[in-house]
């Protein structure tokens, strides 16, 4: 059977030709496809890199087994950070004894972590996949975190003192990210008033517990027990309380699937794809969140990447530049978390020069049974497609983590520059959003001429053809047999129009007070995109703040002083 072909093995080898395709039954790809996809992912000197910092599985109290996360992650991702379920030092007494779920996960975590630094230290290969060792700690009072090691041998350990646990990190220049930071305080909500950002430089605002960015955010706080989303516990509200993080996404995800589409992933501009150059990125906030989508995001002021702060400047020159992976809703410049300026992509009119830059096709299988008709099977897919008249020059995968499944595997199997064979797997359970569908998004240079076929090997033989024109204009479905049998569909293809976009904007501040920019990108497909604020400080107060000496928040009172 023919092994997959990864994420960083077709973006690193195929440039230098070492990629042996024919080995995989696929023709070979031109040095300028290939070298296409790779400048996409650059932001000045700086490469994007994609990774899940916090996924769990049976080590622990979650699903899936170890050896299946960490080949799931190495596919698809180019970093990933397994964080098992460690500590909870104030847990109660809860309806039924569920503590003990928690208890008994714990105990799994200390008894299998020389298997975790073990299957770490095995995958670990820089500029190819960076694995990340580390693990979760719980706090009714304080909010939870997830420790990060820049070295392999990670030693687990519990403490019932979160500024222990910060001094510890700090002598191993570790890094705690806080993550579901939006529960009510005391409820596993982020305590930032205890926040050390030597160690905590960033924050999780989206993963499968849903969006922090404010309370009215898309994707609310709805798949927990502990309610939605306080609003003095969203990034807005930090963020005007002088607060100055960086922010990622990553999944949080409980069946052992990093990754995960819809659930979030971690975007850091880093130098190379190694550990150090990863966590180099983190400290300093050349960091970004993506919901589900790898939206590439360049957003600068006056030069200065996101995460930095600028000494006071009245004028302020904004640049965007935004390549998303479906049309492209609204792109938006906030500052002072009011929004200062919105494009819309979407409102351009194609022409016939459109045709001029590449396309992105989405093909998404996996409609099925009615829930209600309790028809919960798994459909396995082969899937072909066949470009005719057009080159492929970049891929997508949008698989979700459901249904979990030990054995089976969604996966590239072949690809060229015409051709695309994906392996995957679909139904009606364990879903994420109620979505029980996957996905595999295509962006090709091509024309009006241009067809794409897409052919079934399984779960029956079936095909459909369509142009590229046909497509301008309208979507089409693939039945795989009468109601109620899965169902697939070749989205309306995307013009470069509405999927890119870049412009700059200026603007003029006395600055009586500090200033605080980023960039929030929505796509139609309802997938999102969050920079890294950039701080401009005040014309009055430059050399220092009421909260920060150096950039830097001074650690507060001892927690046994406040009062939650």
């Amino acid at each position: 059977m023919k092994r997959s072909i990864t994420r960083r093995e077709f973006l690193k080898d195929s440039a230098a030709g070492s990629l042996s395709l024919a080995a995989l039954g696929c023709s070979s790809l031109s040095p300028g496809v290939s070298q296409q996809s790779r400048d996409q992912q650059r932001v000045g000197d700086y490469r994007v890199y994609f990774g899940d910092l916090h996924n769990h599985n049976s080590v622990g109290y979650a699903q899936g087994s170890l050896a299946r996360t960490f080949e799931i992650a190495r596919e698809h991702l180019d970093f990933f950070a397994f964080t098992p379920h460690g500590y909870w030092h104030d847990i109660g007494h809860y309806e039924n004894n569920i503590e003990n779920k928690w208890f008994n996960g714990f105990e799994v975590t200390k008894k299998r972590w020389p298997e975790v630094v073990a299957i770490v230290r095995k995958h670990d290969k820089p500029g190819t996949f960076v694995p990340i060792t580390g693990f979760e700690w719980h706090s009714t009072s304080l909010g939870d975190y997830h420790i990060l090691y820049p070295y392999v041998d990670g030693e687990y350990v519990r403490f019932d003192d979160l500024r222990q646990f910060q001094q510890f990190a700090k002598q191993r220049r570790a890094i705690l990210i806080p993550h579901h930071p939006s529960n009510r305080l005391g409820h596993r909500g982020t305590n930032l008033k205890w926040l050390d950002p030597e160690v905590s430089p960033v924050i999780e605002i989206f993963s499968e517990w849903g969006n922090a960015e404010h309370d009215r955010a898309p994707s609310p706080y709805v798949r927990h027990t502990e309610g939605g989303r306080w609003t003095q516990n969203t990034l807005q509200h930090f963020l005007a309380e002088d607060y100055r993080l960086g922010v990622v996404a990553s999944t949080d995800d409980h069946l052992g699937y990093p990754g995960g589409y819809r659930e979030g992933l971690a975007a850091v501009l880093a130098t190379e794809l190694t550990r150090e150059a990863i966590f180099d990125a983190i400290r300093n906030r050349r960091t970004y969140a993506v919901s589900g989508d790898r939206i590439s995001l360049d957003f600068r002021l006056n030069g200065h990447l996101m995460g930095q702060e600028v000494p006071y400047t009245r004028r302020r020159e904004l640049a965007v530049n935004v390549t998303g992976w479906d049309q492209i809703d609204r792109v938006e410049i906030i500052k002072n978390n009011r929004v200062l300026h919105r494009d819309f992509p979407m409102d351009r009119v194609p022409t016939a020069r459109s045709w001029n830059k590449p396309v992105i096709l989405r093909f998404e299988h996996g409609w099925g049974p009615w829930p209600a008709l309790d028809m919960t099977r798994i459909c396995d897919w082969d899937i072909h497609i066949t470009l005719k008249n057009g080159v492929l020059e970049d891929v997508q995968t949008c698989f979700q983590s459901g249904p979990l499944d030990e054995n089976r595997r969604d996966k590239i199997v072949e690809r060229s520059d015409r051709h695309l064979r994906l392996q995957s797997f679909t139904a009606l359970r364990q879903q994420f959003e109620d979505y029980s569908t996957k996905a595999v998004v295509l962006k090709v240079k091509g024309g009006p001429d241009t067809q794409v076929t897409v052919s079934l090997k399984a779960p029956t033989r079936v095909s459909l053809s369509q142009t590229f024109k046909q497509l301008a204009k309208s979507n089409e479905m693939l039945f795989t047999g009468d109601f109620p049998k899965e169902s697939a569909m070749l989205h309306r293809i995307v013009f470069h129009d509405h999927y890119q976009t870049s412009y700059e904007v200026s603007d003029v501040d006395e600055g009586k007070d500090v200033n605080w920019y980023y960039l929030r990108v929505v796509q139609a497909n309802e997938q999102f995109a969050w920079s890294s604020p950039i701080w401009v400080e005040s014309n009055t107060n430059q050399e220092k703040s009421s909260r920060y000496t150096n950039g830097r928040l001074p650690l507060r009172s001892h927690p046994q002083s406040l009062r939650l």
